[in-house]
């Protein structure tokens, strides 16, 4: 049955029902299907990396085909159905609601999930977060478009599906409310709460309930957190505060690679091949990059060379050290050129990625010069919370997704405060988040 057969349907309630009711019943809906959505995309994905793993054993050498051939299918896609217009990222969703009165086309009610199901099945480093934030705000708009809803009803019921793709996607209700407060809306009423809350509840439940993983993204093993980590807790958010500059810098930068190509097929190629050789040589870059993350919080930090062509050097703490900062320094460029060389994705995932990773560096070098009563996972943690709201300009966001992914509600006094600091480093630096550099 198509959509607008069961919004035909829905219709005649509006009869029975006030209008502000009838309202909170879409929000319901959008949230059920932005769920459903999130479902499919994390089923589509997880299975094609199934498969594809399949192969890795084998010969490694494959890591360096795997991302051309996701790209170049996002791009032929791209280019056969949409007629080489996407529209990728969160940015394009901020754009819609201001300059388009939050319309938003259709097929972008489907077309994210294909192509960034594409990208990050076969090792595109970047993340589903921003395709499904896409997918369910255009739920949203068009379901607003279809009862005829104002702006003001249009676009909260847009930021309701986007906040239902977070809530799904991370399994963290709390968190899509005030990414849709913080990035789309701008601002905090009881009025604009509760819808949110309606829609990203009853996502959350829906992908529960539905097959696949559920629960936490990550687990964190800890009884809590130190007073006597406080002024580490102050120095990491100067790291992390200014990587998150550098991580705007590289973006900028990155933009740039392969603007000499102009035409879609030879650029989705050459920046293919270029991810491919970096994927080789650091594997930790492959695909969202959630499962090194795991490790770094389960303390198996010499596991992060696995498949990588310098294996044999993982007993060794200067090669470690050496193997993190290369990935922190490269990670921006592979998320990037995945973008730029016509794959879609978001950076949600690459910013949670690169924000353990320079916890990781930081509490380890704390650990060499012999400070030992810190926990380490608690590090971890706490800076990608930091690195997220460093990047994006999100703070509240950035607490309460780690709270929720990790289970670590009892670090919430640390994120706060990394979180904070972070931000207001960044924004010293930088006025602008990475919404508004696209």
């Amino acid at each position: 049955m198509k959509l607008e057969n069961i919004l035909h349907k829905i219709a005649g309630w509006r009869l029975y029902l006030s209008p502000r009711n009838f309202f909170l019943l879409l929000c319901a809906i959008v949230g059920l299907l932005a769920g459903l959505a999130s479902v499919a995309l994390k089923l589509t994905t997880h299975y094609l990396e199934v498969f594809l793993h399949v192969f890795e054993p084998k010969a490694n050498f494959l890591l360096l085909f795997f991302p051309v051939i996701g790209i170049v299918l996002a791009t032929a896609y791209t280019q056969i159905f949409q007629n080489g217009k996407l529209g990728r990222g969160i940015s394009n969703v901020v754009d819609n609601i201001y300059k388009k009165s939050s319309f938003m086309e259709k097929d972008k009610m489907y077309s994210h999930l294909i192509t960034s199901s594409l990208t990050i099945g076969f090792g595109g480093s970047m993340g589903l977060e921003a395709p499904i934030v896409v997918t369910g705000s255009a739920l949203g708009s068009n379901v607003a478009r279809f009862y005829n809803l104002d702006y003001k009803d249009r676009t909260l019921l847009l930021a309701s599906g986007a906040a239902a793709g977070i809530s799904a996607i991370f399994g963290a209700p709390i968190a899509g409310v005030l990414f849709a407060i913080e990035v789309l809306l701008g601002e905090f009423s009881t009025v604009n709460f509760v819808p949110l809350l309606i829609s990203s509840a009853i996502a959350s439940v829906v992908a529960q309930v539905t097959p696949g993983e559920h629960g936490q993204i990550f687990y964190i093993f800890t009884q809590g957190w130190d007073v006597r980590a406080v002024p580490f807790y102050i120095l990491l958010s100067i790291f992390t505060g200014f990587y998150s500059i550098y991580i705007m810098k590289g973006i900028a930068y990155s933009e740039g690679l392969l603007k000499r190509l102009t035409k879609p097929y030879p650029k989705a190629v050459v920046g293919g091949i270029i991810l491919g050789l970096l994927v080789l040589l650091l594997p930790p870059l492959y695909g969202e990059g959630y499962r090194t993350v795991q490790m770094l919080l389960n303390t198996e930090y010499n596991r992060i060379f696995e498949g990588s062509l310098l294996f044999r050097f993982h007993d060794n703490v200067f090669a470690l050290m050496l193997f993190t900062i290369a990935i922190l320094l490269v990670k921006v460029v592979a998320s990037q050129l995945t973008i730029s060389s016509g794959g879609n994705g978001g950076f949600f995932a690459p910013s949670l990625f690169m924000g353990a990773m320079m916890g990781f560096f930081f509490i380890y070098m704390l650990k060499l010069a012999g400070v030992s009563f810190l926990f380490e996972p608690n590090f971890i943690a706490v800076a990608m919370a930091g690195v997220m709201a460093g990047v994006m300009h999100t703070p509240l966001t950035a607490i309460f997704l780690i709270a929720e992914v990790t289970g670590g509600y009892h670090l919430l006094v640390p994120l706060m405060l990394v979180s904070s600091l972070s931000f207001l480093i960044s924004k010293y630096f930088n006025p602008h988040s990475i919404y508004a550099m696209h």
